[in-house]
């Protein structure tokens, strides 16, 4: 029992654990041999060796690692995403947050503004009129402005209106667009600037302009008409009338109406008229005389004497004393000196006369501030015993008209005289008016004859004209010898061009009605009919005394009457024209003692009433 005791204490047997199986790293290391006299007791299965739990934290702080690693790189990725990856769309988050924060930066309000009304109804499925914010390229604040997303296709901003505080105040600061109460013509003309004012909400209670009609880029123009103080929402329903340009003509002229009248339709006031010249036409009819007198058996020729403004004498005793002499009249007057050349500013009106046989007296007659008369008095010395005669009729040759009135002596043995008065329009040509007509007196003192001779009720572009013929031995100028005459002094008038009406630098554009167009001729005043084309806007119309008008609504202006059917008139420089307010003389010729007369000329009080909206896109 010892030996086999002492056998068993020299040797240990070789102890593998559960745990190291597999781990070559463990298995082959040998236990040292205890070489004592005790015999030791084998080790429990479950405790390991000293050597093996130092190897422990190795492999614990390898897999830690990894682990940290793995970490890293998960972070790494996720802030890469988050950097550079393309963000989750709004309209793709169904949270609650998410769609306020939709609502607070939707396109078209102050803190996400649209370029235009147009950009925002392409840019977004807004489909309805109203209030929105915009900010075109160019500006720095967004400004709000209405929006038409309906008419015509949608898309229009309102960018200014024209609304006419006082149609009987002129060229006061309650019209915006011109604040014409400067000194002489030195007005700000808010048609060709940037400035701004008014209220969008308030677009039919006073003028109004926002920065969008300088800054922003259309293509076309509406214009609505409606009655004033009509809530801007509901214009389109209350509108008389309403038309739209789509040729898209402002993408020619910067986009625009500021650009298009500061760089190619200035509205500069002139500063000086021209008048129609007499002259060369003075010099044709007299050039006529042996022709005009040889219809005339015994034709006198008159002797003029030494007197530049009487016919003293006459020669064998036409007239006595003091003789004869002519003045006119026609605003201002003046008695006429022979052969000299006179200009009435007030009516834009030429006159000269020839010493020629017959004597011819010729006055070309604008009176574009519509004076109501004007007439020619001959004051005569005649000896008594004189028969009278009187003669008035019409001639028409063409598009010419000529229109005389007569008062012949004769009867003794001294030279008959007739003076004879008349008047030549052309109402195709030269645009003459048509509602004048001539009227005359004779007043008889002893040895005195007055001769007045009449031209009444707005004669404009007309010629107005005075002749003497006379024959021998106080023998009668008959009529139909008279008409003879007449006949060829009408013929140097044929060859007379009547000077431009007015500038021809304007710009007229077709426009579409939407609304109102059935109501178009009670919208032009009825002795405009003929003047004006309906169916167009133009851009910028001048007058005949140099007046400029910014546009003249729904129609083109035939002649130069613009005042009674465009707006925003800016006066000329050198006369006291008042066609500067916002809507100018719709109300007819102001001033005018004739009130059937100045209605003729006159916008319904519904249209004066109204404010015109102008909208881009």
């Amino acid at each position: 029992m010892g030996d086999a005791f002492k056998s068993n204490t020299n040797r240990v047997p070789e102890v593998q654990y559960e745990d190291d199986l597999g781990e070559g790293i463990y298995s082959n290391d040998i236990e040292p041999q205890n070489t004592g006299t005790v015999a030791l007791p084998a080790l429990p299965k479950t405790t390991k060796p000293l050597d093996q739990k130092k190897k422990h934290p190795i492999r614990f702080w390898r897999v830690f690692v990894c682990v940290v690693l793995i970490v890293i790189i998960v972070i790494a990725v996720i802030i890469i995403h988050l950097t550079f990856g393309r963000k989750p769309s709004l309209a793709q988050s169904n949270t609650q947050e998410v769609a306020e924060q939709q609502q607070q930066i939707a396109y078209g309000t102050l803190n996400n503004p649209a370029l235009s009304c147009l950009d925002l109804k392409n840019s977004t499925e807004v489909t309805t009129d109203g209030y929105y914010y915009l900010k075109p390229l160019g500006t720095l604040i967004p400004f709000q402005v209405y929006c038409d997303m309906t008419t015509a296709g949608g898309g229009w901003t309102l960018v200014a209106s024209v609304h006419e505080n006082d149609i009987d105040r002129k060229c006061s600061t309650g019209d915006m667009w011109f604040s014409n109460d400067q000194p002489e013509y030195t007005m700000s003309r808010n048609w060709e600037n940037r400035n701004t004012f008014g209220r969008v909400d308030q677009a039919t209670s006073a003028d109004y302009k926002n920065i969008g009609y300088s800054s922003m880029k259309a293509s076309n123009v509406m214009l609505r008409h409606v009655p004033n103080k009509t809530p801007v929402p509901r214009t389109a329903v209350e509108a008389g009338l309403q038309y739209h340009t789509s040729n898209n003509f402002l993408e020619s002229l910067g986009g625009n109406l500021f650009s298009t009248y500061t760089q190619h339709y200035p509205m500069n006031p002139k500063t000086s008229v021209a008048y129609p010249p007499v002259s060369d036409l003075a010099n044709a009819i007299a050039a006529l005389a042996p022709n005009i007198t040889a219809g005339i058996p015994d034709f006198y020729n008159y002797d003029y004497g030494s007197r530049s403004n009487t016919l003293r004498d006459g020669g064998n005793g036409t007239f006595s004393t003091y003789g004869m002499k002519i003045s006119f009249q026609f605003s201002a007057g003046r008695s006429i000196h022979y052969d000299q050349e006179y200009k009435f500013i007030d009516t834009n009106t030429a006159m000269t006369s020839r010493k020629s046989h017959p004597f011819i007296l010729v006055a070309a007659i604008e009176n574009h501030n519509f004076k109501r008369f004007g007439y020619y008095r001959i004051r005569s010395q005649r000896a008594e015993g004189d028969l009278l005669m009187s003669y008035n009729g019409k001639i028409t040759d063409g598009n010419f008209e000529l229109q005389y009135r007569a008062r012949c002596f004769y009867g003794r043995t001294v030279p008959s005289v007739c003076d004879v008065v008349f008047a030549v329009n052309n109402t195709k040509d030269w645009f003459s008016s048509t509602t004048f007509y001539l009227s005359d007196r004779s007043i008889k003192s002893y040895r005195s004859f007055r001769y007045d001779c009449y031209i009444f009720n707005y004669a404009r572009r007309v010629m107005f004209g005075y002749t003497m013929l006379s024959r021998s031995m106080g023998l009668l100028v008959t009529q139909p010898q008279m008409e003879t005459a007449l006949r060829k002094i009408l013929q140097p008038f044929k060859n007379y061009t009547w000077p431009g009406q007015c500038e021809s630098n304007h710009l007229v554009v077709p426009v579409t009605y939407t609304t109102g167009e059935s109501n178009l001729s009670n919208f032009v005043p009825p002795y405009m009919h003929s003047a004006t084309t309906t169916g167009f806007l133009q851009i910028r119309a001048e007058s005949y005394d140099g007046t400029y008008f910014a546009m003249c609504p729904a129609v083109r202006l035939n002649n130069c009457d613009g005042q009674f059917v465009c707006i925003g008139g800016v006066k000329n420089g050198y006369s006291t024209s008042n066609a500067c307010n916002d809507l100018t003389d719709w109300n007819g010729i102001a001033n005018n003692p004739d009130n059937h007369i100045s209605k003729k000329y006159a916008h319904s009080k519904a249209d004066i009433k109204s404010t015109i909206m102008i909208f881009y896109r």
